[in-house]
């Protein structure tokens, strides 16, 4: 399976090393602290969405930060459909609850991880009664680093800059 991680260049294909990361040691919309959690992408194009909550401007996104593309074997991967998503978890700041359900597949032996849908897209969309609209917005991936085929994850490529100029340029004054 190929998977996408957004990134800063220094720590983006240092998956051994996710109990230094805040989402483990303060918890993440989908896992409680101290409960192991990576979050990839299955596309680049929700990786490239998802950075984008955590950084300022779109130049220190491309300073800073790379695209990881990561190939892991076969996963177990639950899809939670629109009825599993606790009340709320499209929200900032995100219920308690999210984190309850993300904890119960992360520590599920039966399972390497899960995929919901990106926060940063209309809730609407991904709680849409048509199948191929859902799957168009379900790229999450949320794993246990903890698991074999997670640790078998390879770095097949870094990439930078993340966005190109263009991307931005209307913040430039440039329509």
């Amino acid at each position: 399976m190929i998977l996408f991680k957004a990134g800063h260049k220094d720590y983006v294909d240092k998956l051994a090393d996710y109990r230094k990361t805040r989402s483990f040691r303060e918890g993440g919309r989908w896992n409680s602290p101290g409960t192991p959690a990576l979050y990839f992408s299955s596309n680049v194009q929700n990786a490239m969405l998802e950075l984008r909550n955590y950084l300022p401007d779109p130049v220190v996104a491309n300073t800073v930060n790379v695209m990881g593309v990561f190939q892991t074997p076969p996963l177990r991967l639950i899809h939670l459909r629109p009825d599993e998503l606790p009340s709320g978890w499209h929200q900032y700041p995100y219920p308690t609850q999210t984190q309850i359900t993300g904890d119960r597949y992360l520590l599920d032996e039966n399972y390497d991880g899960f995929v919901v849908p990106s926060c940063a897209i209309n809730h609407d969309l991904a709680e849409s009664t048509y199948n191929d609209v859902r799957q168009s917005i379900y790229a999450n991936v949320i794993v246990n680093p903890e698991r074999q085929a997670i640790q078998e994850a390879l770095l097949l490529e870094k990439h930078s800059p993340i966005y190109s100029a263009r991307a931005f340029s209307a913040l430039k004054g440039d329509l």
